[in-house]
């Protein structure tokens, strides 16, 4: 995916994928929509972003991992990930540090990782 804004003509793109435009659909005045010839969308265009985006010079950009789990291992509800999503950026931010601390002291200390990739891999 990719994201372009033009603050010259207050146009902002989002590209889900690469393919020819085969159809566009005006969804509204300031909003376009292409799709390639099997009915993807290829792009959002949005008119007049700055009218319409809170920021459009602001990207921020963040992956839902499938079936994260608690610390005792038990899945997440979705209401807990939705929780996540709603704090503030710096509390995520100091959240994912604190695992990945917790992620370097554990291969630090487990030395079986090290060894796997020190050594050959032998087909028998």
């Amino acid at each position: 995916m990719k994201i372009s804004y033009n603050p010259e003509t207050d146009v902002l793109n989002i590209y889900f994928q690469e393919s020819p435009v085969e159809k566009r659909e005006r969804e509204q005045p300031d909003r376009i929509l292409d799709y390639d010839k099997n009915g993807n969308l290829v792009r959002l265009k949005i008119l007049n972003a700055s009218q319409r985006v809170s920021n459009p010079q602001r990207v921020e950009y963040s992956v839902i991992l499938p079936n994260p789990v608690t610390e005792e291992g038990k899945p997440l509800s979705l209401s807990d990930q939705l929780a996540f999503m709603q704090l503030p950026l710096a509390e995520r931010r100091r959240i994912l540090a604190a695992q990945s601390e917790a992620m370097i002291e554990h291969y630090e200390q487990d030395t079986e990782w090290r060894e796997f990739q020190g050594s050959d891999i032998m087909v028998y």
